[in-house]
């Protein structure tokens, strides 16, 4: 079973296995997030020339890989060979690593959605592989939703409340107590649900109060 997971991306360390589209796409986003990225390829795009990770040119079909695994906490095979695909994901696994097999969804241990953050909230979507097109889409559709709705008041109200109560409440279980009463209070969401910030910024000092 899979789970969605948000990791720091900056501790980690990326093997890429292929230089083409896909293999370029990872190396991207790895290295973005601040990831050591080291790309295996015989041959990279200029994208990934660009993007200033290390580079091994080397023919897959004959190199050894196991050092380049072995270094690595996650493992992307991004290959267009299915046998080499196949044999770079058996070593892989057998060593024990996290592997984004971008050539074979049903068996890959770390899947890449599509994400953006919208309004302060951070949203990702997937099909797992079964059709990428409309998991994509779909972000557009939960963007508008987010911006059109009250969540935007909510998070800027609840955020700020929560924050204020995290340096004047040193009780953990108090302060826990404050986000609850925070969110169930009927005056402080009418005035988020009317974007009202100011009101629901007002309300939530008063609540805050009872809690100091």
């Amino acid at each position: 079973m899979r789970i969605p997971l948000w990791i720091e991306a900056s501790r980690l360390k990326v093997v890429v296995f292929g230089g083409g589209s896909v293999g370029t796409r990872r190396a991207r986003l790895f290295a973005s997030a601040g990831a050591r990225v080291r790309v295996v390829a015989k041959e990279v795009s200029p994208d990934i020339r660009a993007l200033g990770v290390e580079v091994k040119l080397v023919d897959l079909r004959e190199y050894e890989p196991n050092e380049d695994i072995k270094w690595a906490d996650i493992v992307v095979v991004a290959v267009n060979d299915v046998a080499l695909a196949e044999r770079l994901f058996t070593l892989a696994e057998s060593m024990g690593k996290l592997v984004n097999d971008a050539t074979n969804a049903a068996r890959t241990h770390v899947v890449v959605p599509y994400f953006r953050e919208v309004e302060g909230i951070k949203v990702a979507t997937t099909s797992e592989g079964a059709a990428g097109t409309p998991a994509r889409l779909s972000l557009d559709l939960i963007d508008e939703c987010i911006r059109r709705s009250w969540i935007p008041t909510f998070f800027r109200a609840y955020a700020a409340a929560k924050e204020e109560a995290k340096r004047r409440i040193s009780d953990v279980r108090r302060r826990l107590a404050f986000y609850r009463e925070l969110a169930d209070d009927g005056e402080f969401m009418d005035y988020v649900k009317r974007g009202d910030l100011d009101s629901a910024l007002r309300r939530a000092h008063e609540i805050l109060r009872r809690y100091v």
